[in-house]
């Protein structure tokens, strides 16, 4: 049903946990150093939009720069699922 609507499921390979904020005791320093210490090529990053409801981080937000950074140090690029579909 997914493909014949055109799109293509897919599933992550390392989710964040940003979504469990600061009073989940994560950190944007946690969120990046979880996902640089699963970097693998073709690693699919579930990272979250917007704030944690109740104590308002957004760690996924506030770590990317550490993961693009760290990333790219480790060789890698970026490119959008749509290219991966492809």
């Amino acid at each position: 049903m997914v493909n014949a609507a055109g799109y293509v499921p897919f599933r992550w390979t390392v989710d964040s946990l940003g979504w469990q904020g600061t009073s989940g005791g994560r950190s944007a320093a946690y969120v990046c150093q979880r996902v640089l210490g699963t970097v693998q090529p073709g690693q699919v990053v579930l990272l979250h939009v917007g704030a944690h409801p109740t104590d308002c981080s957004t760690l996924d937000a506030d770590a990317l720069s550490c993961i693009i950074d760290g990333t790219r140090a480790r060789g890698y690029g970026f490119f959008s699922l749509d290219a991966f579909a492809r």
